[in-house]
Order: structure tokens, then sequence, then C-alpha cells
């Protein structure tokens, strides 16, 4: 096999993963968020029979389930995967039900400092116990106002779930009943809807098997914006260590320069192959980002801390190591595509599909884009202390 860093042009090289680079920036807009993030029901079913028209089931599920907007999906012949917005009524009353946490929050700070003024009172040595009596009867203001905001949202959420379940009665000066009724209420709703969703399902196509996962919009965004600050740091961090091993601001830039473009381009075979970002294909890109500095490490070290041979030659031994190790963690993640393709576990076919994108993607960035950068300025640098 040639050497392709002996090659004249080698530095055009680096034109293949930039490339990559903007085609998949225009397919990144494209990505549509699944139900752990933007909030839905995700169900994946096994059926009895093949199916062949997904479109169909969809269009009964939308007729049956008003603004479901339901996408039906084929992981294989026998294997649906099934999502559909979250129901408005359960969306509205989990607002409402946070509301109803934080005023119990209020609430209840609002009876410890009662308790603790009143705890003072009862030292005769206190000299300022009318500021004291003040304080406890603005606090009692407060827990008449907390109690009516806690009523009022309460109200509200069972006015939301009022079409799923029936409403009963409660004392409106017990915040404890409240917040009780306001946990079981949500709780029961949402399990006669998962109920009455699989009845309605099983009656437009029989299944025998199914996964069920429900993901309020409140928590989906919660998710989404822990995710993107995971990310985020773990890109820092990554930056920073490698800034400290070659301190060096051009290696540690086209060390972070690899590991980023394996993550744009698997993110851009994501839109451009309809695979939902959620929680599992965000697992698969962090480990991605892991494999990448891994590879694009072992090129730099050996390129520029290394004295044996040419550097040249440095960078193509270093190749044939990558690309072994490369090969063989595509063919362990082939693997599992395939039998999560048979089996329709939907979880494990986003983390091979994503996992498997990047692989090919750090076959390209690696050793055209990082190799050849660390090699251009090994050379360089050579010249110049010449």
């Amino acid at each position: 096999m040639k050497n392709i860093y002996e090659t004249k042009n080698y530095k055009f090289l680096v034109l293949i993963p930039i490339l990559l680079l903007f085609i998949s920036l225009y397919y990144i807009p494209k990505i549509q968020l699944d139900s752990s993030l933007k909030g839905g029901i995700d169900i994946s079913i096994q059926t009895y029979n093949s199916v062949n028209n997904t479109a169909s089931i969809a269009l009964l599920i939308n007729q049956k389930i008003s603004g479901a907007d339901v996408k039906v999906s084929k992981i294989n012949p026998n294997n649906l995967s099934i999502t559909l917005n979250a129901n408005t009524s359960l969306a509205n009353a989990e607002s409402s039900l946070l509301l109803i946490y934080n005023e119990y929050k209020n609430y209840s700070n609002a009876t410890l400092s009662i308790a603790k003024a009143q705890i003072l009172l009862q030292n005769k040595s206190i000299t300022n116990s009318s500021s004291l009596n003040n304080l406890i009867g603005a606090q009692k203001l407060n827990q008449s106002k907390y109690l009516s905001q806690m009523n009022s949202s309460l109200k509200n959420e069972l006015i939301q779930l009022s079409p799923i379940i029936s409403t009963t009665s409660y004392n409106s000066s017990n915040a404890k009943q409240m917040i009780t009724m306001a946990q079981t209420s949500f709780t029961n709703a949402s399990s006669i809807y998962k109920k009455n969703t699989l009845s309605l399902l099983n009656s437009i196509i029989p299944f025998k098997s199914y996964s069920y996962n429900a993901i309020t919009p409140t928590l989906g965004q919660y998710f989404l914006q822990k995710i993107k600050q995971i990310v985020i740091i773990s890109f820092i961090l990554v930056a920073i260590a490698v800034f400290f091993i070659f301190r060096n601001p051009i290696p540690s830039m086209a060390v972070v320069f690899g590991a980023g473009n394996d993550i744009i381009v698997a993110l851009g075979a994501m839109g451009l192959f309809g695979i939902p970002l959620g929680v599992a294909s965000i697992g698969a890109i962090l480990m991605l980002i892991g494999y990448s500095m891994d590879t694009d490490l072992l090129t730099a070290i050996r390129i520029l801390k290394r004295s044996d041979e040419t550097a040249t030659k440095r960078a193509f031994s270093t190749l044939k190591t990558g690309l072994t190790m490369t090969s063989a963690a595509i063919i362990s993640f082939s693997v599992l595509f395939i039998v999560s393709y048979i089996t329709g576990i939907s979880t494990f076919f986003e983390i091979s599909a994503v996992v498997l994108f990047g692989l090919i993607a750090d076959i390209f960035t690696t050793w055209f884009g990082n190799t050849t950068l660390i090699l251009w300025y090994k050379h360089h640098k050579d010249n110049k202390s010449k």
C-alpha cells in the first residue's frame, strides 16, 4: 500500500473532511427531536403479522386521537415505532402541577418561619418581640396567599384532567391534602391515558408485545437543556486536556477539529436518514467524542513526540494501526445494528446507527484531516528550525 502522505499534494486531502463538514451542516437542521427531548409518547410494538402500509396505520390513529400527529415507522416487517405528540390535557396539567410544587415549597417555608419565630418568643430574654410578632403576622398572610394559589392551580389541573378522569372534592385549607391530590390525579390520568392509547392501537393493529415511553414537554426541555450543557462541557474539558498535552494551539486545534467534525458528520447523517435526536443518540455522540479523541491523539503523539523514522512514515504506520482499530469497531457496531434491526430494539438501533456514521466519518476526518494538519505543522516546524 502506497504511503499517501509522501505524495506532493497530500495537503489537499484535508478538503475531503471539510467538504463532508459543509454537506453535514446542510442536513443538521433537518434533524427531528424524538419524544425523549421534545415531549411525547414513543411506542414500539411487535405485531403478529408483517406490516406493509404504515401511512394507513398513521391515518387511522390520527382519526382516533385528536392532535396526536402520529408518525409510524417500520423498524422491520413485524416491528413498528409509533410516535405521538404529548396529550394536551396531560401537558397542561403538568404545568399546573409544577406550580403547585413551587407554591407548596413557599407555603412550607412560611410555616417554618412562623415556627422559628414562635420558639424565639418563648424565650423571655428576647427584646424584639414586636418584630417577631410582625414576622409571624406577615408569614401567616403568606400562608393564606400560597394556599389560595395552590387551590387555584389545583383547580386548573383538575379541569385539564377532566377529559380523562373524574374530579373529586378536597380540603382547600389543607396544603398537604392538596399536593397529594395533585400528584395522585396526574398519576392516575397518565395511567388511564396509557391504557386507552394501547387499547386503541391494539384495535387498529394487534400486537403481542410493546414498550411505552411517555415524556412530558417540560421534562423533555429539561433533558435537552442538560444535554447541551453536557456536550459543551465535554468539549471544553477535552480542549483543555489536549492543550495540556501539546502546549501548542495548532496541534490542539487539529485534534479538537477531528472530534468536532466526527460529531457534525454524524449529526448530518441523522438529518439525512431521518434518525431522531434523543437520549439514546446523544449517548452515542458522547461515545464518538471519546473514540475520536483516541484516534486523533494517537496520531498527533506518534507524529510529534516520536523520532524514529520520518514523520510521514510514522503517520502512515499510525494510519494502518488506526484503520485496524476502526474496522474492528465498525464490525462490532454493524453486528449490533443488524441485531437491533431484526429484533426491533429502537434504542440500540439509534445508538449503533449514529456510532457507525461517526466511525465512517472518523476515517476521513482523522486520516485525511487531522493527520494531514499535524503532518503539515510538523514539516513547517522542522523546516523553520533548520
